[in-house]
């Protein structure tokens, strides 16, 4: 390492003289700062003592080795190629760092987020840091903190970078560090200054070196400098660790990690890129399996599988006993040593935008419990790899964040994740009941439900027009059960098709009447000639005496209905109203013969309410029983299909593409001698009821 040399020549000197001594420790390239617990002058003071030996179990402490700008890729080779013997005496596997793309937890790789996610065990979600921009706060507990409230020992902390310095400085100020040192890019220094404070009885220190990076950007990833100072700082690594094992009556946990890695240039651009992505950790001691193997992913999927940089301080923790319970947990890092955690915890909206499916990896043992915001919610079998939360309490549409713990065994890993909940509308209000004074006036009524139909009121007669040309079928209707389906496709010689009521008392001839039905139609197979649905009249031509309702084309989805009455010479027509395709309408035509008008109504599930209501009937009222007996997919001739064709007997069935035959259906239909009102035939459609509920 060739930076600061003066400044390394002083560090030398100063260590030289008493280690207790603050000047030692400012003399290393930086300032010293001490807290104001047990140890008062940085790595100085009275050495730990060490206790005889059999005395007691041996106390256990913990060395944390950070080195920017090492890639997991140069610390293999080096490792591979007999370079780097002191790391090659730990474990090193691959770890991701910048959280998970396109999650909450994503954030970019550069160092100070890197470093707050290995100090904290969480990422930039839960400590805010998401730049290397100055001044920045961490709103996550530090490593150090957690370690003050377990009574754990005094702490110490010294950096090559002032930025680390200043990060760490609140926890300094509040008595969570005991000593932070500021070597300001002496790598010397930070190498010294650490195993004095290893060597007089610190329980934690942090040592952060920074010299890797700098080489990366100066000269590249492939540069002898590169090389060399990863050489210098393997050996400042042996150094470190070989203070520790001159304590007595000790256990050490030596981790080793980077921040982040680098991209191919060698340089910090921050992008989630695999190698951005890719840094590692080593540790001396045997880990669970979550740490993986040596091989490096290739993806960032693959990549994803493995440990992680906030592994780190949980794993600190649990080794010194400190690790929050499940209740308190708040770390999306797991421990990598004893029980194996579960990984790739991540949470998303369920598809019902009220519920939140938690996915994660299992380890191979450990039944799983399951905690929203510190409670325990589920309690599942060992292996289990997800959970639906659909109990989230929620009533108000947003965005609601919730950490998640999730504990195999006695190994928790949490997660913040939010659900996008989208409040259910309302339910719908109940159906209107169906007017009981809809048996006022009703003059017949087929239900139908069976063949022959039959009239529930024995007023009038329903049949194929030929009984060799019956194509009556039942089908499923609105109400579920069943309706009469009509095709015209079956034709006799004569052409005779479709259906035909007769009435003993012509509703046609009272002075109000009302006709109403369920109708469904493909709307498949219409021309402009028009298509009967139900008429008494010859429907060759509007004109023609009696009532006509008919189908016309209209757009993809529906059609159009048009009501028609005439007598000979004039004609009334309603044409603005539609049905859709393939669903069940309700029509109805009703006629005040006193007064002169003609309401129109369809009820569609799809086009609402269309009406048309007091349009002038000028027509002369006597010819509107036509020829007395109305068709059903048919006109009052029984025989529209062949005379649209200007055809007669024999006749074959489609013999002209002008007036194609066509499938039909019908139910529920009724005859009033009254004009039935607009709420009335509401309720007839929305109840969703027929009328055979009121009849007994």
């Amino acid at each position: 390492m060739t930076r600061h040399t003066v400044a390394q020549f002083a560090c030398g000197l100063a260590l030289l003289g008493a280690l207790g001594a603050t000047a030692a420790l400012s003399g290393c390239g930086g300032a010293s700062q001490s807290g104001s617990g047990n140890v008062n002058n940085g790595a100085g003071g009275t050495p730990a003592s060490t206790p005889a030996a059999g005395t007691a179990p041996p106390a256990r402490k913990m060395l944390l080795i950070e080195l920017d700008g090492v890639t997991y890729s140069a610390l293999s080779a080096g490792i591979a190629g007999g370079k780097l013997p002191n790391l090659a005496k730990l474990t090193v596997a691959p770890a991701y760092s910048g959280g998970v793309n396109g999650t909450l937890s994503q954030q970019p790789n550069l160092d100070t987020p890197g470093w707050a996610s290995v100090l904290t065990g969480t990422w930039a979600d839960r400590h805010q840091i998401n730049s290397d921009a100055p001044n920045q706060a961490l709103h996550s507990s530090t490593v150090f903190q957690r370690l003050k409230s377990a009574g754990a020992g005094s702490t110490g902390a010294v950096v090559d970078s002032e930025s680390l310095a200043a990060l760490l400085s609140p926890d300094q100020n509040a008595g969570y560090l005991n000593t932070l040192v500021n070597c300001a890019s002496v790598d010397t220094c930070v190498t010294q200054t650490g195993a004095g404070m290893i060597g007089n009885g610190y329980s934690f220190v942090v040592a952060q070196y920074h010299s890797a990076q700098d080489a990366a950007l100066n000269t590249g990833l492939a540069s002898t400098n590169y090389a060399n100072t990863l050489v210098q700082l393997d050996a400042a690594v042996g150094t470190l660790i070989g203070e520790t094992a001159k304590r007595s009556n000790e256990s050490w946990l030596v981790m080793v990690t980077a921040g982040h890695g680098l991209n191919a240039a060698g340089g910090t651009d921050g992008l989630p890129l695999p190698p951005e992505s890719t840094s590692f950790i080593a540790l001396n001691q045997t880990p669970n399996a979550r740490l993986g193997n040596t091989a490096a992913p290739a993806t960032m999927a693959a990549l994803y599988t493995r440990a992680s940089i906030a592994d780190v301080t949980p794993t600190l923790l649990a080794y010194q006993g400190a690790l929050p319970d499940a209740a308190s947990y708040a770390l999306d890092g797991g421990q990598l040593l004893g029980a194996t955690p579960v990984s790739q915890l991540l949470g998303t909206t369920g598809s019902d935008n009220a519920s939140l499916v938690l996915k994660w990896t299992a380890p191979a043992s450990g039944a799983i419990s399951v905690l929203r915001n510190g409670s325990v919610i589920a309690s599942l079998p060992a292996g289990t790899a997800t959970y639906t939360d659909n109990q989230l309490g929620l009533t108000t549409t947003g965005v609601y964040p919730f950490n998640y713990t999730v504990v195999a065994g006695s190994a928790p890993l949490s997660t913040i994740t939010q659900v996008v909940y989208v409040q259910p509308p309302p339910p719908p209000p109940p159906p209107p009941p169906l007017a009981t004074t809809l048996t006022t006036g009703l003059s017949s009524y087929y239900p139908f439900g069976a063949l022959p139909p039959a009239d529930r009121l024995n007023a009038s007669t329903m049949a194929p027009w030929a009984a060799d040309a019956d194509a009556g079928t039942l089908v499923a209707d609105p109400f579920g059960g069943k309706g009469l389906q009509i095709d015209t496709h079956t034709v006799d010689s004569n052409g005779f098709d479709g259906y035909k009521l007769a009435q003993i008392d012509d509703v046609t001839t009272h002075a109000q009447f009302t006709i109403g039905f369920w109708f469904y139609t493909s709307c498949a197979n219409l021309t402009g000639n028009g298509t009967p649905v139900f008429s008494n009249k010859n429907y060759y031509s509007g004109g023609n005496a009696g009532i006509a309702i008919g189908l016309f084309p209209g757009s993809g989805t529906s059609c159009n209905i048009r009501f028609n009455v005439g007598d000979g010479s004039t004609r009334n027509d309603i044409n603005s109203l539609n049905v859709s395709a393939n669903k069940w309408t309700y029509l109805a035509l009703s006629i005040d013969t006193a007064a002169k008008t003609i309401n129109a109504y369809i009820f569609d599930p799809v086009l609402g309410e269309q009406k048309v209501l007091g349009q002038t009937l000028s027509v002369n009222i006597a010819k509107l029983p036509g020829l007395g007996v109305f068709g059903l997919n048919e006109d009052g001739t029984g025989r529209y299909y062949m005379n649209a064709c200007n055809d007669s007997p024999p006749y074959t069935v489609g013999e002209c593409a002008a007036t194609p035959p066509d499938v039909q259906a019908f139910s529920d239909l009724a005859l009033w001698t009254r004009i039935v009102t607009e709420a009335e035939l509401q309720s007839v459609y929305g109840s969703g009821q027929p009328l055979s509920t009121l009849i007994h």
